[in-house]
């Protein structure tokens, strides 16, 4: 018959993997968290001005501050946010997957919420 104490081992070493499989599982979920990219910095232009440059684009990571923006141009070490009609936005995501550069003529806009600039795009097109 084993004894009482050759049992509390056993249970004790049971304890100790259900505890490390437990941690090595909240590790791996940690993991997988995705880490949420800060919002770029916006230039406050007033509303109506023109904007007319060539740039690279990317599709916006986040929450945008109002549903027309969808992407991110950037052109002299600045970075703007984009809203784009249905013709452009396909343009635009096919630019921004073939990492194109990118011309685009539009005028600033603002939402209803404070800092929110963008560049509404009148028209797009691709660069050498």
């Amino acid at each position: 018959m084993p004894s009482a104490r050759s049992s509390d081992s056993v249970d004790m070493k049971k304890l100790l993997l259900i505890w490390v499989i437990a941690g090595a599982a909240l590790a791996g979920l940690a993991g997988c968290a995705q880490i949420k990219k800060p919002a770029a910095q916006v230039r406050a232009v007033p509303t109506g001005v023109r904007f007319d440059q060539v740039g690279s684009i990317t599709l916006y990571p986040g929450e945008p501050c109002t549903p027309q923006i969808m992407f991110n141009f950037r052109s002299a070490g600045s970075t703007v946010w984009l809203g784009a009609p249905k013709y452009e936005t396909k343009m635009l995501t096919e630019a921004a997957k073939n990492n194109r550069r990118v011309h685009i003529s539009g005028k600033w806009r603002r939402s209803g919420q404070s800092n929110c600039s963008y560049v509404e795009v009148t028209s797009a097109e691709v660069t050498r």
